[in-house]
């Protein structure tokens, strides 16, 4: 009689079926049924058939190793004869699979957040990219004939200095009715010039330093701007009235109004 065979008397003995043992403790019948008639076809991997015939034999009372020497032989036996092809538990592989599942549910939600992410950063830049004002470049109207009495009047004191041309700051943007807006000057301001300009609002500044090349930036809120020239500076803003300036130390009167463009010649 074989271990198995012991075992399946002593249950039957003990009024207990396969059933009853298997809700005891929690292994299917299959196996149970496997113990006693020695088949360990189609088991688990060794460290559950193993567990499986300690409880069976606790439950009975018995002695497991002669049952697990058998079992032993027979995994030996399967390995020479054909490649390792263990089966998992059902319940292991649902969680393996249910463990695929959380890990594909949690890469595609982290995909999915990058490319939201992306998505607004991409909107929120191209929101606050500000759009240049036009370059277009206004040709004042031919200056009419002046009097002396109105050149002396427009003339700052100070011209005519041995030590440097004093400067002027006359904006000759066109407003949409054609007309040349004038505002003062800062009185005698003698070459070179330092122009130091600060941003409130977001503007637009096109500058050419003694006949250089022309530079165009855009200021936002809080920029600053320096502007170093020997003779002259010109200048050409979108928004006249977002920017304040001092020349050579002394502060400028207003550029002009919000939203306006203007141009400006200081300097010979």
């Amino acid at each position: 009689m074989g271990t198995g065979e012991a075992w399946k008397k002593e249950r039957e003995a003990r009024g207990m079926t396969l059933d009853d043992a298997s809700a005891v403790l929690h292994v299917s019948t299959k196996y149970l049924r496997g113990i006693e008639e020695g088949d360990f076809t189609g088991w688990p991997e060794r460290v559950f058939s193993s567990g499986y015939i300690r409880a069976y034999a606790k439950h009975l009372s018995q002695d497991p190793e002669p049952l697990l020497s058998e079992y032993y032989r027979h995994i030996q036996t399967q390995e020479v004869k054909e490649p390792e092809t263990q089966v998992r538990p059902e319940w292991l592989e649902r969680e393996r699979r249910r463990g695929s599942r959380r890990a594909s549910y949690a890469i595609a939600a982290a995909v999915v957040l990058l490319v939201g992410l992306a998505l607004a950063w991409y909107s929120r830049r191209i929101a606050s990219r500000p759009v240049p004002a036009p370059q277009v470049v206004a040709v004042p109207p031919a200056a009419p004939a002046s009097s002396p009495a109105e050149n002396a009047a427009t003339t700052p004191p100070g011209s005519g200095s041995d030590n440097g041309s004093a400067a002027q700051v006359a904006p000759q943007a066109a407003d949409p009715q054609g007309s040349v807006a004038s505002v003062g000057g800062v009185g005698p301001v003698k070459s070179p010039y330092q122009l130091f300009i600060e941003s409130v609002e977001l503007t637009w500044l096109m500058y050419t330093m003694d006949d250089g090349q022309p530079m165009d930036v855009m200021l936002y809120p809080g920029d600053k701007i320096s502007i170093q020239a020997k003779r002259k500076i010109l200048l050409k803003m979108g928004n006249a009235g977002g920017v304040v300036g001092t020349l050579n130390g002394k502060p400028l009167p207003p550029f002009g109004e919000r939203g306006q463009v203007k141009e400006f010649s200081i300097g010979e």
